[in-house]
């Protein structure tokens, strides 16, 4: 509804008192801390936290990573939204909890660096087996490779290789071979040679495909390594054991990782806006932004702090940041106009005209009840059960909102997921065609209007042309409204004659072609009127009087753009056609089976995966042309984009919040878990 008003802050204040200043302003949750320009060999140097930095974020990474190793050995947890941890930081490090806390971390990443090792061992023992599989049956030793005058070899040969040929070939030469084992994937073989024929023998093996086994480091007969093996994976699997144990023994200490996470990333926060300030060699100057109904509340702040500190309005180079200001309504739709831009900073925020017309404009596009009645629930369900972020807060229920307006335009364009209640009382309830049905229940057709003693049907389905004219009516509300904000606008700049001569001019010519159809003689006196204005005035900036009639002409050419902008609403039949469509090819695929059983069980599986699917994809493609339509159409009469969102410094609040006085007044101790 509108864009509040920004204060300068400037502070000064002792650089040993630079984290209680960030700490503080950070608690007030209303300060855009900006970083201070520096000038080059001046007094004012970067403050340098790059130390510190790095060291908050080790710290604040090792929480994230022991964070879900604990989460998932916690029992009774909820898969939905959890209530945040309320808490005070003061207490929880003065009561020991901090570094008891900090000790759990250490030892669930412990922990998990010996769960990491242990599944890596096991997966080298079970490999190890593998590998010795076929050679149990080898007796010798494998470390036994070769004696005084002779060499033992063991490899494998293709699984199309017979031992005999192999036996034929080394017939000639000192060597002998003995099979072991044989699979689909090989022979193997044991081959025994003398030294001085190991020239010849490898010569003759190699070509046959024989491949030297690799049992470096192994000691013992193949069946004694893989008992080994296999023992070696018992004593990891009780280790294994042994850890998860003492993870679900600490699991109950999980608010308390998760209250330190808060904590550290705090601590980040604060050392990422020290950063920004700029330092002598014992004071540091902190710029900000702060809106001015905040400017008590940083005020009463400040004046407890060994700072000095002053409050100004914006300079007139000065983009400050763009803080909207709507209600508990409107700004559910603030992320919308910030996927356009923010407006600039001392200009109109739309975003309140904007959210009705978003709703009606979506509903027409999506017009049904059920599928508004799944959208309202999955919306709302979820922003009071899920675990979502603040901005995903506002789209869910962005989308409630656009659901109710769905059941209402749903109600009176005749859309129940389709023509759903028909298709059953057609198949499954006796009704011999979709007409007996409409006339036994109209109420799910739709509003029928009387026009010249005929009725009119206002389902799409059935009568698309008065759903189009209404969707061109919509786009011409939509239209003058953006044409009415840009009047008021130019008004309020006190520029009331532009207002009237490059809006009320076009609106005198609107109103006259739309006379026209009442009352010819006065449609055309008007809508002449409103031509001559145009074109007398769009000029009137020229000095040359050429120039004046050119831009004048030019204006009254804008008819055109108008006239077409008007048309691209008609993109509401063609949306709300496709979402009713579709839903009616469901309904007819899911009750091809008849009143059976199977085919009352395709009828469900039609309804979740079809109907499911049609929701999915009209939501989407209501959602972009309604966005579509506020970006060109609407906000092309009036925006002025460039702003930059108010980003003030915030205390990490993602699993926990500060506790109340009135909580603190009732506490004496914090009264978490605390590792012995």
């Amino acid at each position: 509804m509108s864009i509040s008003t920004m204060k300068r802050l400037t502070v000064l204040t002792p650089k040993v008192d630079a984290d209680a200043l960030i700490r503080r302003l950070m608690k007030l949750k209303c300060v855009e801390i900006s970083t201070s320009s520096l000038d080059e060999g001046g007094d004012l140097y970067r403050n340098d936290c790059d130390t510190a930095r790095v060291e908050a974020e080790k710290r604040v990474a090792n929480i994230a990573e022991a964070i879900p190793i604990l989460d998932k050995y916690t029992v009774g947890k909820s898969p939905w939204r959890d209530k945040p941890i309320n808490t005070s930081t003061g207490l929880f490090r003065k009561t020991g909890s901090y570094h008891a806390a900090w000790a759990v971390v250490d030892e669930v990443l412990e922990i998990r660096d010996t769960m990491t090792e242990c599944y890596h061992e096991d997966n080298r023992m079970a490999a190890r087996i593998a590998m010795l599989c076929p050679w149990l049956e080898y007796d010798l030793p494998l470390e036994i490779n070769a004696t005084d005058a002779a060499y033992l070899w063991l490899g494998t040969f293709p699984s199309a290789v017979r031992i005999e040929s192999v036996q034929a070939a080394l017939s000639d030469l000192n060597a002998g071979i003995e099979e072991v084992y044989r699979d689909k994937a090989g022979l193997y073989a044991s081959v025994a040679l003398h030294q001085g024929d190991e020239e010849a023998v490898n010569r003759v093996l190699a070509g046959m495909g024989f491949v030297k086994a690799n049992f470096k480091d192994l000691t013992g007969t193949a069946k004694q390594v893989a008992r080994a093996a296999e023992r070696r994976m018992d004593a990891i699997d009780n280790e294994l054991q042994a850890c998860i144990d003492r993870l679900c023994e600490l699991s109950p200490l999980l608010e308390d990782l998760q209250v330190l996470y808060d904590v550290e990333m705090t601590t980040l926060t604060a050392i990422k806006q020290k950063q920004k300030l700029a330092a002598t060699e014992s004071c540091v100057l902190l710029t900000g932004w702060i809106p001015v109904e905040k400017s008590e509340k940083v005020k009463h702040a400040l004046h407890h702090l060994n700072c000095a500190y002053d409050l100004t309005d914006p300079a007139e180079d000065e983009e400050p940041p763009i803080l909207l200001k709507n209600n508990g309504y409107a700004s559910n739709f603030e992320w919308v106009v910030g996927m356009y831009s923010y407006p600039k900073y001392g200009t109109y925020d739309p975003t309140f005209i904007m959210s009705i017309y978003y709703f009606v404009i979506f509903g027409l596009m999506f017009a049904d009840v059920g599928y508004g009645l799944l959208l309202i629930l999955g919306a709302f369900l979820g922003v009071k059960f899920m675990k979502l972020s603040p901005g995903m807060k506002r789209m869910f229920t962005m989308f409630g909102y656009c659901g109710i307006a769905c059941v209402i335009l749903g109600a009176v364009f005749g859309g129940w997921f389709g023509d759903l209640p028909y298709a059953i009382m057609t198949t499954y309830m006796g009704y011999e065609s979709a007409e007996a049905a409409k006339a036994a229940a109209p109420i799910f057709n739709g509003v029928t209007l009387t026009l010249n003693g005929e009725p009119l049907s206002l389902n799409p389905l059935e009568n698309p042309i008065p759903f189009l004219i209404i969707s061109l009516a919509m786009g011409l509300i939509h239209i003058l409204g953006g044409m009415a904000v840009k009047f008021y606008l130019l008004c309020r700049e006190g520029k009331i004659f532009s207002a009237i001569f490059d809006i009320g001019s076009y609106w005198i010519l609107f109103g006259g072609i739309g006379l026209i159809f009442v009352d010819s003689t006065v449609g055309l006196a008007v809508t002449v009127m409103g031509v001559l204005m145009i074109v007398l005035t769009q000029g009137r900036e020229k000095k040359n009087i050429f120039a004046k009639l050119v831009f004048g002409l030019k204006g009254l050419y804008d008819l055109i753009s108008y006239a077409s902008d008007l048309l691209s609403y008609s993109r509401i039949l063609a949306l709300g056609l496709a979402a009713g469509v579709m839903a009616q090819v469901f309904n007819l695929l899911g009750t091809l089976g008849g009143p059976t059983i199977p085919g009352f069980i395709l009828l469900i599986l039609v309804m979740l995966i079809g109907h499911g699917l049609n929701m999915a994809i009209n939501i989407l493609g209501a959602f972009v042309h309604t966005c579509r339509l506020q970006y060109l159409e609407f906000f092309s009469r009036f925006y002025e984009d460039g702003g930059t969102p108010f980003d003030p410094a915030l205390p990490s609040e993602k699993y926990s919040t500060a506790e109340s006085e009135k909580t603190k007044n009732k506490t004496n101790s914090y009264h978490k878990g605390v590792i012995s």
